[in-house]
C-alpha cells in the first residue's frame, strides 16, 4: 500500500504559516521590549580635550553606583532613583581629587516630571565646573530617554 502525503501546497503553507506567526511575534516582542526599556540617563564629561560616557540606568540603592574617574583630575557621578515605577529623582555629583581625598564640588537635583520619550531629550545644560589652584575645568551635559509615563 502506498501511504500518500499531503500534496506539497499544504506542507509548505503550514510551514509558511508557522514562519510568519514566529516572525510577527519576535517583532511584537522586540517593538514591546523597545517601548518598555528601562530609562537611561547619559551624561557626557568632558575634561582636557577628553570626552567620557557615564551612562545610568535606575536604582533603588545610591551607593551601589560608583563615581567615575575623569582624566585622573575629577570624578563624577550619575544617579538615576526609581525602580518598577516612574523616576523618584536623579542626581549628578562632581568631585575634584586632591592627594588626600576626593572634594565634592558640585551636586544638582533633578525632580520629576521628566519628558517621557522614547528619543534622548536633554535634561541639563552644558555646565563648566572649574576647581583646584589652577582651575582645571570640567564640562558635562546629560539627556535622558525611555522614562515611563
Amino acid at each position: 500500500m502506498n501511504q500518500k502525503n499531503p500534496p506539497p501546497s499544504y506542507r509548505n503553507f503550514s510551514a509558511l504559516s508557522v514562519f510568519r506567526t514566529v516572525c510577527v511575534l519576535l517583532g511584537s516582542l522586540l517593538l514591546t521590549a523597545g517601548a518598555c526599556a528601562a530609562p537611561l540617563l547619559r551624561c557626557e564629561v568632558t575634561y582636557a580635550g577628553t570626552l567620557y560616557i557615564v551612562e545610568t540606568a535606575p536604582t533603588n540603592d545610591p551607593y551601589s553606583i560608583a563615581a567615575v574617574d575623569i582624566g585622573e583630575r575629577f570624578r563624577f557621578k550619575a544617579v538615576m532613583i526609581g525602580i518598577d515605577k516612574p523616576v523618584d529623582y536623579i542626581k549628578l555629583y562632581a568631585y575634584f581629587q586632591t592627594r588626600h581625598k576626593d572634594m565634592p564640588i558640585h551636586q544638582a537635583t533633578y525632580l520629576p516630571p521628566f519628558t517621557v520619550s522614547d528619543k534622548p531629550t536633554l535634561l541639563t545644560p552644558q555646565n563648566y565646573l572649574y576647581a583646584g589652584d589652577v582651575e582645571r575645568e570640567l564640562q558635562y551635559q546629560c539627556t535622558l530617554q525611555g522614562v515611563p509615563p
